[in-house]
């Protein structure tokens, strides 16, 4: 019996050690259980964190129309702020960069229709002024910003509102800053290394300190907008603008200068220098300064292309607003650039060779050579074909990209610029309003640079080397163009020429035309823009040109004829009678197009042009004009 029950207190003892095991293994699982669910919980906050910037509509790739952004393919990433101070848009290195995250770009040429879907907006806008197209990933819920943590000392709901405009505006509202991006702007990406800040770093260098890099200048401009807060001023600087331009400031100090020039008789023009701030998108540039004097101009408009004179042309270019500001009244940079900047604009007559290079080519050479390539351009009113039409020109001029003033939202800081161009005459320059004194022989020699065009003179030939003169025959079609053109081919030919004839379509060949002129001793051709392409010819060539009927003298040689001398050229002109004009055939002989052609000019412009220069071809009497390519020829053989 003892036996007995010595065993039945062994199995009670046995069945209660297992059931204390079983109940700690139960436990366990419940706190394992407790567990999974917190770390779900803060999973599910981590994406409901990653989703807030769903609002910021981006390219995520060409193949979701509503852009939504999956799990697995997160472009938002949090940047640690050692990372941060290495990143591609970071404009500084101040060691307490607040995390937040950066959106990277990873579809730089979507289409128009995409861009337009993304939110653009220069200010950080608060939600209740969200904009209504705003992509939102599918979703019509509005989710709540993300903040920054301030620093103690930052007032809070800091505003900066910017002077006469709705969008120069900047809230706190920081996750918005990373609307910001480099492709926005329409830039034409050539070969260059910027120096940019992107707007995420402009909005949180605004609330941080960077006390290791502030100037002793600067620290006691601080210390005295802190007085002035304790004593109620209203005259402090706001915190983001003045620790976001600590720099500037400085530099206002000593150089602050805005020179603008509306006497010269081809183009308005400014000259701006110290903290100068480009707002494209409303064709606004800010000279900003720590003070405005009362009897400083504060505002200037220019319209910046070189033809002033004519108002209907004028009024297809956009205008700039050029204004002075203070530190509280200009957007901040989110661009930040340390080469001067020129602002022109490709609308008006671009296309047209001759006024291709009076109204911007010539001008843009003598506002940015000097700076031997350390300069930026900055475009309104983009034709980007005719940017890339020229882009041996503009490459030689500036290696930086190109900004498109139409569509770049960001703004784009620079130490100086010029806004718009001075023309000083057709197909010419005046050297005593050039800097450094530039000469056409100097934009000409550039010209061979940027293609390049391998002869810089003309050399007399000699006939027993069994070589000729070469004369390239431009050929128009439509109006004024020459319609016994074998006829002339072959009496050059006879003449002792080798010709080589150049119709519209082989005149667009570009920029493999400018090396055809350029193998050429002699060019001819009707009056027209064709006749600018002996910008390419070699010194000591002769342009041939001929004139319409109508009393045409003084238009041809003011185009064609006075600007030769400067490029070392030689020039020829020949003037038609009126039985070598296909007017002979419209109008009778005792008509005043052929009695008195200066009544014709006197009924006006586009009277003139009409008859003269469109309804007119032209049938030469080659006969009469050998006698004028036999002297052309014995001037290069020998």
């Amino acid at each position: 019996m003892k036996r007995h029950d010595g065993s039945s207190k062994m199995k009670q003892k046995g069945i209660g050690i297992a059931t204390i095991f079983g109940c700690l293994i139960v436990f366990l699982i419940i706190l394992t259980l407790l567990e999974s669910n917190s770390r779900a919980s803060a999973i599910l906050n981590v994406q409901l964190s990653v989703n807030t910037y769903e609002t910021l509509s981006t390219i995520e790739g060409a193949n979701s129309d509503h852009h939504i952004q999956k799990d697995n393919e997160s472009s938002v990433m949090t940047v640690s702020p050692k990372e941060n101070q290495y990143s591609e848009n970071s404009g500084s290195e101040n060691e307490e960069i607040v995390k937040e995250p950066i959106r990277f770009i990873e579809d730089v040429n979507s289409n128009d229709e995409t861009k337009a879907g993304k939110t653009n907006k220069l200010s950080i806008p608060a939600e209740e002024n969200k904009d209504p197209n705003e992509s939102n990933t599918g979703t019509e819920e509005q989710k709540p910003p993300l903040h920054l943590t301030l620093r103690e000392e930052t007032q809070e709901n800091e505003e900066i509102v910017g002077k006469e405009t709705n969008e120069l505006t900047v809230e706190e509202n920081p996750d918005s800053n990373n609307q910001n991006k480099a492709d926005e702007g329409g830039e034409m990406m050539l070969p260059i290394k910027l120096t940019e800040e992107s707007t995420q770093n402009e909005a949180t260098e605004g609330f941080e300190d960077s006390k290791e890099e502030k100037s002793d200048e600067f620290e006691e401009q601080e210390e005295q907008n802190k007085q002035n807060t304790d004593s109620g001023s209203t005259q402090v600087l706001p915190t983001l603008i003045e620790t976001t331009e600590q720099d500037n400031s400085i530099q206002n100090q000593k150089i602050n200068k805005l020179v603008c020039d509306f006497t010269h008789p081809r183009a308005d023009t400014c000259q701006m220098e110290g903290d100068v701030r480009i707002l494209g998108t409303h064709s606004t540039v800010f000279l900003v300064s720590n003070s405005i004097a009362q009897n400083e101009n504060t505002e200037a408009k220019v319209r910046p292309y070189a033809r002033k004179w004519e108002k209907p042309t004028m009024q297809m270019i956009t205008e700039v607003n050029i204004k002075r500001a203070l530190n509280n009244q200009a957007p901040p940079c989110t661009v930040r650039h340390d080469v001067p900047v020129v602002v022109f604009s490709t609308g008006g007559f671009v296309g047209n060779v001759f006024h291709d290079y009076t109204d911007i080519l010539i001008p843009l050479f003598l506002a940015a050579n000097q700076y031997n390539g350390n300069v930026q351009f900055a475009v309104t009113d983009m034709s980007w074909w005719w940017i890339f039409k020229y882009l041996p020109i503009i490459r030689t001029l500036t290696p930086h990209p190109i900004l498109n003033l139409d569509q770049d939202q960001n703004v784009h800081c620079f130490p100086s610029a010029q806004i718009g161009l001075k023309s000083h005459k057709p197909l010419g320059v005046d050297p005593t309003q050039s800097p450094n004194g530039y000469t056409m022989q100097d934009f000409r020699a550039f010209l061979r640079k940027s293609f390049p065009l391998k002869r810089s003179n003309v050399k007399k030939i000699d006939l027993k080397s069994g070589r000729k003169p070469r004369l390239l025959i431009l050929l128009r079609r439509g109006t004024r163009a020459i319609m016994n053109e074998k006829q002339l081919v072959s009496m050059a030919k006879k003449v002792g020429f080798k010709v080589v004839t150049a119709d519209p379509d082989k005149t667009r060949e570009f920029p493999k035309f400018a090396h055809v002129v350029n193998s050429c001793d002699v060019m001819l051709g009707v009056h027209g823009a064709g006749l600018a392409n002996m910008l390419y010819l070699p010194t000591n060539a002769t342009v041939i040109q001929i004139l319409p009927w109508g009393d045409l003298g003084f238009v041809g040689r003011h185009d064609y004829g006075l600007p030769l001398p400067d490029m070392g050229l030689k020039y020829v002109e020949y003037e038609i009678e009126k039985d070598e004009s296909t007017l002979i055939h419209r109008y009778p002989k005792d008509h005043a197009v052929f009695t008195n052609p200066q009544e014709i000019h006197n009924q006006g412009w586009d009277t003139m042009y009409r008859i003269f220069l469109t309804e007119q071809n032209v049938v030469i009497n080659v006969n009469r004009f050998k006698k004028v390519l036999i002297d052309v020829f014995k001037g290069y053989v020998q």
